[in-house]
């Protein structure tokens, strides 16, 4: 047990919001106070300590307090948790002797793990990954996917079908899973996003009061429809382009939007809009709860799946720098364009019900340096080799 090898007193965990805000005190004079219940200095620490630092961005100043800490002796271990703006506030010396680790919504086998303590299959996820975006044609892809089926059949065999709609509703935010209020998990949600906004947000200074107000209305718009042009939303909130363009770039940076370009040349890029995609469905899902019926949730499926698949692919792929994601902006195009290590290109075709594969045909009619093209849908597992498509169940996308 690490704990008591360490023992209690060599171990401090600070909440920073309520160091601020209910204290009105700093991270400064809290970890003065610390040294006088340890008896002594940083300086002439001879045992290594620990200090957990949540909520870090609420005090200014704590990237150069642990700067301070670190200057001063080598016998401090701190991990910090904060919101994603803290990265965009940290100081250079602290970025050197730091490790940044990303936390991202739950994947579906880390919501099964949470709500039942299922374990997922080793090396499956692996396994699905290596055959999906590694292969060198759809056949190849269809062939190392039928290897795994079995164990996919297994994996699917205590899991109960109607977790997939509570995942795409509410399952990409741990502190939801155990909630069994729905409206109590949406209010939840709409006070965290209140929070991201008018404390994390608010904290970058790019945003006067007036203009926070916009920046609901604009996921609010969104969560209705993924690719709008900056124009139209600026004309919708009666507001200007540049405040608009402002928004959805914190929007990004916040980790709330994923942002997916056009796929082509620069011009392309510039000319057609882009697509947004919540990182978490459930903040989709809690907009469109304000519609307040089931019809809704049942039309909106695929976009709610359409997140899912965009924040897997970011998780795996961009976030690691190995890939790009982009869409086809051209009619009837494919969903995604996922291009890995700059060479790689797969056009991802997303739907809840029997897909076809028309989009992925289309795209990969035009992009001629596309590898293979992916179809994720309730179809079975199934080869186009005329086409150079595969068709993959849900089943299997799930458990990356």
């Amino acid at each position: 047990n690490h704990r008591q090898e360490v023992g209690d007193r060599r171990m401090l965990y600070i909440s920073l919001d309520e160091v601020v805000n209910v204290l009105g005190s700093s991270l400064k004079d809290v970890l003065s106070a610390y040294e006088k219940i340890i008896g002594t200095s940083f300086e002439k620490l001879t045992q290594p300590i620990f200090i957990f630092i949540d909520e870090a961005q609420y005090d200014p100043k704590w990237a150069s307090v642990l700067k301070s800490v670190y200057d001063r002796t080598n016998k401090v271990f701190v991990a910090c948790s904060g919101s994603s703006v803290v990265s965009l506030q940290t100081h250079p010396d602290v970025i050197r002797r730091s490790i940044f680790q990303k936390l991202f919504p739950t994947s579906f086998s880390e919501f099964l793990m949470i709500r039942d303590g299922k374990l997922p299959a080793k090396g499956l996820k692996q396994d699905i990954k290596d055959a999906l975006f590694g292969a060198d044609s759809a056949r190849d892809a269809y062939e190392k996917l039928k290897k795994i089926e079995q164990i996919v059949v297994s994996a699917w065999a205590s899991i109960d079908r109607h977790y997939v709609d509570e995942y795409l509703k509410i399952g990409t935010l741990p502190f939801a899973i155990r909630m069994k209020d729905e409206a109590r998990v949406y209010q939840t949600i709409t006070l965290l996003l209140d929070k991201v906004i008018n404390q994390d947000v608010q904290s970058l200074g790019r945003f006067d009061t007036k203009t926070l107000v916009y920046i609901k209305r604009v996921l609010f718009l969104l969560a209705e429809s993924d690719v709008v042009s900056i124009q139209k939303l600026a004309r919708t909130l009666e507001t200007s382009v540049n405040t608009v363009s402002n928004i959805l770039e914190v929007l990004e940076q916040a980790e709330l939007l994923i942002r997916v370009m056009p796929y082509g040349s620069n011009t392309k890029r510039v000319r057609k809009p882009s697509r947004y995609q919540f990182m978490s469905s459930a903040m989709r899902s809690a907009f469109l709860s304000v519609a307040g019926n089931e019809q809704i949730f049942a039309s909106q499926k695929g976009r709610l799946m359409e997140d899912i698949v965009a924040m897997t692919l970011h998780r795996e792929f961009v976030a690691q720098a190995g890939g790009a994601l982009n869409y086809d902006s051209a009619k009837a195009g494919a969903d995604f364009i996922l291009t890995i290590a700059g060479k790689n290109i797969i056009p991802i075709e997303v739907g809840m019900g029997e897909k076809l594969g028309t989009q992925v045909r289309n795209t990969l009619k035009k992009v001629r340096s596309a590898k293979y093209g992916v179809v994720i849908c309730r179809n079975s597992l199934t080869l186009l080799e005329d086409a150079n498509v595969v068709k993959v169940p849900l089943d299997y996308f799930l458990l990356i």
